[in-house]
């Protein structure tokens, strides 16, 4: 397409390969291809060289190329940088070629890698907001902008640390949704929202703690259904993703040696918990602790104190289950020891299909003779502690309790 340049007031061709150095007068052309270029004093064509010219007080670039004619329409490349071009063949400067591009607004040399910039006029912000500042990072190969392709924000490795970037190309902070995922919460990241400790200004954060007011999302007109509205630990795995468990599973997560149990948005329960886990997808009881802080699977025998003031006696496997089962002399039930009332003294425990006798403190009695509980009950009792008679009535019988759960908050 021929231009025309009727009416501009020209000023400077320059011989070199950028703005700024010398220049020497003339005047514009038009080829025997109909194409306008311009001539030298002495009747040269100026080529791979750049034109400034004057459009009404506005200084204005363009670039001859190799056999004159302006570079219009794309990008041009000037000894080691590009610049872009618009249909009349004038430098482009700021966001250009569809907004994924940027242009010093100094040189209009193409700029890469990390660049704090405001959007594009006319466009705004996820949030909605404009006229705020934004860090961007630019291919250092091509120049193009690194954004997302539909609604989820997408990551990009950076010298060694990943960065989140929405459909404008904003680098994101805080939560951001980067897929569609089950449980919900597990299709987030979190990228840092400052400069602190081993995180940079909107490093993802990965596998490591993380405490903060989980994410914020429509709630299917239920409210938030993905955060507590209060600050809460994370743990945030090596693909930043966080743990969680489903609405019926809580996941298991081994941290520096110890687990923890984890609930649909992400935070580590504590207290007593009946739980199926992504271990073994079977129930059992476990105890986590008593605290936010304090909130690993516990294993080995513990006393804990129950939501009515009852000291009960447990004991939880190498994996933090509750043991069913005969330990040490005692009869344990879903991780509680069965223990008489200590009005009676004595009780007798069906358990796995025998009947054995137990005292206040939960041990099993055994080989005993002609004992007598305080109603004055006569029992005798096995090597193993089963109930071998009794007599003037009848033992008060345990039913078997396991421990009372902690209640749920969420």
């Amino acid at each position: 397409m021929k231009k025309k340049f009727a009416g501009m007031l020209l000023g400077l061709v320059l011989a070199a390969a950028v703005p700024g150095l010398s220049a020497i007068a003339g005047g514009w052309t038009t080829n025997n291809s109909g194409y306008q270029v311009f001539q030298n004093d002495d009747g040269s064509i100026v080529t791979n060289s750049w034109i400034k010219a004057n459009d009404n007080g506005r200084v204005i670039w363009y670039y001859a190329t190799g056999n004159g004619t302006l570079r219009t329409d794309g990008w041009q490349k000037v000894g080691d940088d590009y610049y872009y071009f618009d249909g009349n063949g004038i430098m482009q400067t700021g966001w250009v070629d569809n907004n994924n591009y940027y242009c010093d607004v100094n040189n209009g040399a193409m700029r890469t890698g990390w660049k704090q910039l405001q959007l594009p006029d006319d466009v705004y912000s996820e949030d909605g907001s404009y006229g705020e500042s934004y860090w961007f990072y630019f291919n250092t190969r091509t120049g193009e902008k690194f954004h997302s392709t539909d609604s989820y924000v997408t990551t990009k490795t950076i010298d060694g640390m990943v960065y989140g970037f929405d459909m404008n190309g904003c680098m994101v902070t805080g939560w951001a949704e980067t897929e569609s995922s089950s449980p919900e919460i597990t299709g987030y990241m979190y990228f840092a929202e400052k400069t602190e400790g081993k995180f940079k200004l909107g490093q993802r954060v990965a596998g490591t703690w993380y405490a903060t007011v989980g994410p914020e999302n429509n709630g299917g007109g239920n409210g938030n259904d993905l955060s507590t509205g209060d600050v809460e630990w994370f743990y945030f795995k090596g693909n930043g993703h966080p743990a969680a468990g489903s609405s019926d599973v809580y996941d298991v997560q081994r941290i520096n040696g110890k687990r923890f149990l984890f609930n649909s948005i992400g935070n580590p329960v504590y207290g007593i918990r009946r739980a199926v886990t992504s271990e073994d997808g079977t129930q059992h009881i476990y105890f986590c602790g008593t605290s936010r802080n304090d909130c690993s699977i516990k294993t080995g025998r513990v006393t804990l104190t129950q939501d009515d003031g009852e000291r009960i006696t447990c004991f939880f496997d190498n994996s933090g289950r509750g043991l069913t089962g005969i330990k040490n002399d005692g009869i344990y039930y879903e991780g509680k020891l069965q223990k008489a009332d200590s009005n009676v003294g004595y009780s007798k425990v069906n358990f796995d299909g025998s009947v054995y006798v137990v005292n206040s403190s939960g041990n099993i009695m055994k080989n005993r003779k002609n004992n007598k509980d305080r109603d004055g009950v006569k029992w005798s009792t096995n090597a193993d502690g089963t109930l071998a008679s009794e007599e003037d009535g009848v033992l008060t019988e345990i039913t078997l309790t396991a421990p009372e759960v902690t209640e749920e908050t969420r």
